[in-house]
């Protein structure tokens, strides 16, 4: 069966979004035309909509950071385009369905992507009175896809696909296509629109950045890979929900201690039988 990860292709996206953004349109069409991104950095750069609004769509680009921003003004200018300043939350005045109220935007969104490295599937879960017809939304790449983790908010850490699937069908998403990095919901109004694709979760994963920690039968461990997509430093302190535990790296330092006492106990019950 076909994925619509088989259509995939950079103009501007990272890892073959604009294809597969244009497959879904063509299969559900377009309404409002209109696109809506958050981090938008300078509008170009690694972005999910610009093969849209560089063609006949009208865009809402939000970028908080002034630099980008500056950028993003001068790029997009040509283009039929609006720029917003701000950093999107998921509460008070600065919510995105606060943002585009100011802006004036009152059509449903035809694509929302959100990608801010961070509390992406905070501002999903957020959303209340819009309903886009397909949300992009960026997951952690190194988290398998099918464990439900999210940090918890205002972090840099990120949240697995089932975290995302699980608000997307609480808010009526379908989840479509997954990439590397983001994964691709549309309306449960368009589900049947979508037969002919794989969609299962097992099925559409992307396990590329997935580093495997592998032990012996006595608990020395090896990694999968030593190309870790963002490195490796220190153990994550933030608050986690979801499946995961935490490695002491005491216990690892204190592992010869440990042995030498249970082979003590071992010759102990040795000689008691």
């Amino acid at each position: 069966m076909q994925k619509l990860v088989d259509y995939r292709s950079n103009i501007y996206s990272q890892f073959g979004e604009d294809g597969i953004i244009e497959r879904i349109f063509e299969t559900i069409g377009t309404k409002s035309k209109l696109c809506v991104e958050f981090g938008a950095w300078d509008g170009f750069h690694m972005a999910n909509t610009a093969n849209l609004w560089t063609k006949s769509w009208r865009g809402v680009l939000i970028e908080g950071n002034q630099r980008r921003y500056k950028r993003l003004l001068k790029n997009v200018s040509e283009y039929n385009c609006s720029c917003i300043c701000a950093f999107v939350q998921s509460s008070g005045d600065s919510t995105l369905e606060a943002l585009l109220d100011k802006e004036g935007v009152t059509e449903q969104i035809d694509l929302l992507s959100i990608d801010i490295d961070g509390n992406d599937y905070y501002i999903f879960e957020s959303l209340k009175t819009i309903r886009p017809r397909v949300v992009v939304c960026e997951h952690n790449p190194t988290i398998p896809a099918e464990i439900d983790l999210v940090a918890a908010e205002n972090n840099y850490f990120g949240c697995s696909v089932s975290a995302l699937v699980r608000v997307g069908e609480s808010k009526g998403y379908k989840l479509v296509a997954v990439t590397e990095t983001n994964s691709f919901f549309v309306l449960n109004e368009y589900e049947e629109l979508f037969a002919d694709y794989e969609t299962r979760l097992e099925k559409i994963k992307n396990d590329r950045y997935v580093t495997y920690f592998i032990t012996s039968y006595s608990g020395e461990y090896v990694l999968s890979k030593t190309d870790l997509a963002y490195g490796a430093s220190f153990p994550y302190k933030g608050k986690l929900i979801g499946e995961h535990t935490r490695i002491s790296f005491h216990s690892t330092l204190l592992r010869p201690v440990y042995d030498l006492i249970r082979k003590a106990k071992d010759f102990v019950r040795e000689q008691l039988k």
